[in-house]
């Protein structure tokens, strides 16, 4: 036994992979400018030596560990420019730029130098509107969600109960309604933060139908930009899964902001405040359409401020169909148009957004150059 056990030492010791003590990688170019550029380096199960990354020009940058390897941010990548990096050892991890601060049992906030930026809601709230959900979220200083029912204000529509803040559900799984009377149960969640984002992790039941899986990463800078990206991964649980089978029920859904009441409030088609990456104005034109992004903007508390959601290239069904009304419900919906799927028993598809918070309208946001920079980056 005694020689059994050191051969067995023996053999780990020359089967384990030291750490580099440096890993280059490459952001390879793109014809467009890119901005807010989250690379992630997939370390396919080896060991990394460290989290922090080097520049080429030798400047530090800081870096997180994921469940995949390590991910940096980007600001700005100009078109037709490649970038190099190295991960490099450790060092002393800096305090996080955000936290997580439990206001109540079951209400995560998430807190910037004392500023909120928004809230996990998954305990009592969450199953008295029947799922999990985030509100406020805030950019520039302004909320861009609707409190009511959660959180009422003065003069907010009371429309549509069930939309609340910004979550993912939808109308039309194996014949049952999981938008408004069903409820999505939250089985699992964890948050981190780090120099890079927070992230809620999270796994919630489509009844006995589907498994859902969240990944949700939340950056902010010093401009007031807030950006959420969310991978979203449903599996069908016990059989197959139809969804959409009734179009009718098809448009109930799926990734979801309701907006405040200053963007609820617009008369008609709103041709002013609605736009989709294709260049089509107002609800008539961008509403169950395919674009890869959509922009609401409007002034709310006396600013200008926009809203965008995107859609990135590897979600299902991308370009995604939109939802989208004058009266403030900002939705993708990648089954309203394209209509039914199935998944047979343990398929999964997978969806991915980014939500994006920034100043004055499309231009001056740069919303194109930030679909660019969630929609092409490949790290080698």
């Amino acid at each position: 036994m005694r020689t059994l056990s050191l051969v067995l030492l023996s053999f780990l010791a020359v089967s384990a992979e030291p750490a580099q003590e440096k890993i280059s990688v490459s952001v390879a170019a793109f014809e467009k400018d890119r901005r807010w550029v989250l690379v992630e380096f997939d370390a396919k199960g080896k060991s990394l030596p460290g989290d922090y990354i080097v520049d080429e020009k030798g400047a530090g940058i800081e870096g997180q560990s994921t469940p995949k390897g390590v991910a940096w941010l980007v600001p700005y990548i100009p078109a037709g420019q490649k970038l190099r990096f190295s991960i490099e050892k450790p060092h002393p991890r800096p305090a996080p730029g955000t936290d997580w601060k439990e206001l109540q049992p079951g209400v995560w906030s998430l807190q910037s130098g004392g500023r909120e930026i928004t809230r996990y809601n998954v305990g009592a709230l969450a199953e008295k509107h029947k799922k999990p959900f985030f509100y406020p979220l805030v950019g520039h200083g302004v909320n861009l969600l609707r409190g009511w029912p959660m959180d009422p204000h003065p003069g907010e529509p009371t429309d549509h109960p069930h939309h609340t803040g910004m979550y993912f559900a939808f109308g039309e799984v194996n014949g049952k309604e999981y938008w408004s009377k069903l409820p999505l149960a939250s089985k699992k969640f964890e948050k981190d933060s780090g120099p890079v984002f927070s992230a809620i992790r999270a796994e919630n039941a489509w009844g006995e139908d589907l498994n859902e899986s969240d990944d949700v990463r939340i950056m902010t800078n010093s401009d007031g930009d807030t950006v959420v990206d969310w991978s979203i991964t449903l599996t069908a649980a016990n059989g197959p899964v139809t969804f959409a089978k009734d179009l009718k029920m098809a448009k109930e859904g799926a990734f979801v902001c309701r907006l405040v009441k200053e963007l609820s409030f617009a008369k008609g088609d709103a041709p002013e405040m609605i736009l989709d990456a294709k260049g089509n104005k107002g609800e008539k034109l961008a509403r169950e359409n395919a674009a890869p992004w959509v922009d609401y903007t409007g002034e709310v508390e006396g600013k200008k401020v926009g809203i965008a959601i995107m859609n990135h290239p590897t979600s299902f069904r991308y370009p995604s169909d939109w939802h989208v009304r004058a009266y403030g419900l900002f939705a993708a919906n990648p089954w309203i148009i394209k209509g039914e799927n199935t998944l047979q028993k343990g398929e999964a598809l997978t969806l991915k957004w980014r939500v994006y918070i920034h100043a004055g309208d499309s231009v001056a946001g740069r919303v194109a150059d930030v679909f660019a920079g969630y929609a092409n980056v490949q790290a080698d």
